[in-house]
C-alpha cells in the first residue's frame, strides 16, 4: 500500500485494485453499453507506465469486484470527460444477503484528474456484517468518461 494520491494532498495508504490499470483487457471487470478498454492511459503513471484504460459512453457501465478490509473502504481513481459519474457499491455479506449503497454522483471536467474520494462512514453501517467484497459500479449518465488506475483504501483513513 502506498499514498499514491499524494501529489492531491491525500496521504491515505491505497492497494491496486486487480487489474486496475486494465492492462488485462477487461479480465475482473463487467462492462455493459458500450463500455470497452482502449489505448492510452492518465499521464500520471500512479500504478506505473500503463497504456490502457477504460472508455464508457453515456449509459455504459462498468462493475469490479475487490476485497475490503473492516471499514467502508475508500476508492479514487483517475478520470477524464466531460462526463457525469455515478458510483454504487453492492455489498454482499457470508450469508448472502445484499446491500446497495449510494456512492454518490460528481462531475468530471475535460482533462484527466483523480476522481474525488469516495467514502462514507453512513454507508459502512448500511453494510451487512461480514462482508468481505464489494462490487463497485460505475455508470456514466451524460457525456463519456475514460477512467484508469482504481485504487481502494481498506481502512478508510481521513487524509
Amino acid at each position: 500500500m502506498a499514498p499514491v494520491f499524494s501529489p492531491w494532498g491525500d496521504s491515505s495508504n491505497y492497494y491496486f485494485a486487480r487489474n486496475g490499470g486494465f492492462e488485462s483487457g477487461s479480465t475482473g471487470w463487467s462492462l455493459s453499453g458500450g463500455a470497452q478498454v482502449v489505448n492510452g492511459g492518465d499521464p500520471f503513471a500512479l500504478a506505473g507506465s500503463g497504456t490502457h484504460s477504460l472508455r464508457v459512453p453515456s449509459g455504459g457501465s462498468a462493475s469490479i469486484n475487490t476485497c475490503y478490509g473492516l471499514f467502508y473502504p475508500a476508492v479514487r481513481f483517475t478520470v477524464s470527460g466531460p462526463a457525469t459519474v455515478h458510483v454504487r457499491v453492492v455489498a454482499h455479506s457470508l450469508l448472502g444477503v445484499l446491500s446497495i449503497i449510494d456512492g454518490g454522483t460528481f462531475t468530471v471536467g475535460g482533462s484527466w484528474s483523480p476522481s474525488p474520494k469516495l467514502s462514507s462512514l453512513g454507508s459502512a453501517l448500511a453494510a451487512p456484517l461480514g462482508t468481505k467484497s464489494i462490487d463497485l459500479q460505475f455508470t456514466v449518465e451524460s457525456g463519456t468518461a475514460q477512467f484508469d488506475d482504481l485504487y481502494v483504501d481498506p481502512f478508510l483513513l481521513k487524509s
